[in-house]
């Protein structure tokens, strides 16, 4: 008996459960929610927190606000020179009108990708035979392709951020070419460079050696006056000692040159007795007279 009379109670427990579920919605950060009765929309830009709609009778969709990734399967592509090029991109988009993007996708972020894809295809593909392998590999007039997607994009309520090649490939042929091009191209590049060096060099070696011989005689003139001033002054010295004692300075002068003559030991001297270079070795006295 007790549980036939709970049973009621549980059934209304379920319905209210039940309406609930079908009145409220929640939208979280970073969504918006686009609110349709029987189809029709009637709510385009819910923005996030708790609310409620008809049950049973209005619907809640609800999509990601923030950007979204898409990744552009390799493409085989044909520049202006027809060279063939493997082609990697990557896009960067969001919804911008949630009302179009419902009535043209249905919602379906896969259709909407695919929009997206065919566009961007589309789009290098005329991008490319437009273009040299040269402008193609420095990404010249990418923003412009950019532009042409967005505007096909915008049919779906979708907005292009940012378009870019995420890896570009090149066939056999036509990475040798490049290949052999940079590297003769870096060989003159190289021998500019080592022009420019030994130039360089010559120009820093001859400066260094003018100013060698600048030093040079700059020094060589100074010690010439000093040898000059020395001489002068020895010369003077002995002036001065011959005028007080001839004597003396002959025999400092004899010693000096002994001195000299027997610095050497291998030196061999052949002189006569009577030379008077051996006076003063001969024991004659004073300064030997």
């Amino acid at each position: 008996m007790r549980t036939r009379a709970l049973w009621p109670f549980a059934a209304a427990l379920a319905f209210v459960v039940v309406l609930l579920d079908a009145t409220l919605y929640e939208v979280d950060a970073g969504q918006y929610a686009v609110v349709t009765t029987f189809g029709r929309i009637v709510q385009s830009r819910v923005g996030p927190g708790l609310h409620a709609k008809i049950p049973f009778v209005q619907n809640a969709h609800i999509f990601n606000a923030r950007l979204l990734n898409l990744r552009v399967e390799p493409q085989a592509l044909l520049t202006k020179g027809r060279k063939q090029v493997l082609v990697d991109a990557f896009v960067e988009y969001r919804i911008a009108s949630f009302r179009r993007y419902l009535t043209s996708t249905g919602g379906s972020r896969h259709k909407a990708e695919e929009r997206i894809r065919e566009a961007a295809v589309t789009g290098f593909r005329r991008f490319f035979a437009r273009r040299t392998l040269t402008q193609v590999l420095t990404g010249q007039g990418l923003g412009s392709l950019t532009k042409v997607v967005d505007a096909q994009a915008a049919r779906y309520g979708l907005a292009i951020i940012d378009l870019r090649i995420q890896r570009l490939g090149l066939g056999d042929r036509v990475v040798d070419a490049i290949d052999k091009r940079m590297a003769s191209d870096q060989l003159t590049r190289a021998a500019r460079i080592e022009a420019r060096a030994m130039a360089k060099a010559q120009v820093a070696r001859g400066q260094a050696d003018r100013k060698r011989a600048r030093i040079l005689a700059q020094a060589y003139e100074k010690a010439g006056v000093i040898r000059g001033r020395a001489q002068a002054d020895a010369a003077a010295i002995y002036a001065k000692a011959y005028g007080h004692d001839p004597r003396f300075f002959v025999f400092y002068k004899s010693l000096r040159a002994y001195v000299r003559s027997f610095a050497n030991r291998k030196t061999t001297l052949v002189i006569g007795p009577d030379s008077g270079f051996l006076r003063f070795l001969k024991n004659q006295g004073p300064y030997a007279k």
